[in-house]
């Protein structure tokens, strides 16, 4: 019995456990850091290099690449101000890019929101019974109701004019729904490669 009476009393005598930890207050919503801005929406270039402007009309400062995201911080028609991932903001045309998300719901009456061009009817290979290969490149312009109008040949690898000739007649038949930009549609030019 007695060994069991000084266990209790040392049982008891020992400290109570720490209580647990308040938990830690929610963090505050992230704002912007002061002086940056805010985003009114944001664009991906469509033009192979973009020049990135002091001002509308201003200064080259930098340059944005073909599908490169692009923070909107101000729209001015033709002109956007822009923030690039790297942090620095600068201002481009906005016939070189092409709306995202919300802002590329219509607008404006409903006018239809900026787009690429897409086919209606793609271009059909046709047979060829030459022996030459190699590859035909053709510029074609299309006007704003997505016809072709003019052909021109860039490139023929082949030695075979003919297959140049057939290669235009294809893309001759094509048919496209032309880019969008700022609600009107634009004429383009298309670059066809047929290989043989």
């Amino acid at each position: 019995m007695k060994r069991v009476l000084p266990l209790l009393l040392l049982a008891a005598c020992a400290a109570p456990p720490p209580p647990a930890p308040a938990p830690a207050p929610p963090a505050p919503a992230s704002a912007p850091a002061q002086g940056e801005e805010r985003e009114i929406g944001s664009v991906r270039v469509n033009a192979s290099t973009l020049n990135v402007r002091a001002s509308a009309n201003g200064e080259v400062i930098g340059q944005a690449r073909r599908g490169e995201r692009l923070a909107v911080l101000e729209d001015a028609g033709d002109w956007l101000r822009v923030r690039r991932a790297d942090g620095t903001s600068g201002w481009v045309s906005s016939q070189h890019v092409v709306r995202e998300g919300a802002a590329a719901r219509p607008r404006r009456g409903g006018c239809p929101p900026d787009s690429d061009f897409s086919f209606l009817k793609t271009p059909k290979p046709a047979f060829s019974d030459s022996s030459a290969h190699g590859i035909v490149t053709i510029e074609a312009g299309v006007d704003v109701k997505g016809n072709v109008v003019s052909t021109r040949i860039v490139s023929n690898t082949t030695g075979d004019p003919a297959l140049g000739t057939l290669a235009e007649r294809e893309l001759r038949e094509a048919r496209f729904a032309p880019p969008v930009r700022n609600c009107v549609a634009r004429a383009f030019i298309y670059t066809y490669k047929r290989a043989f």
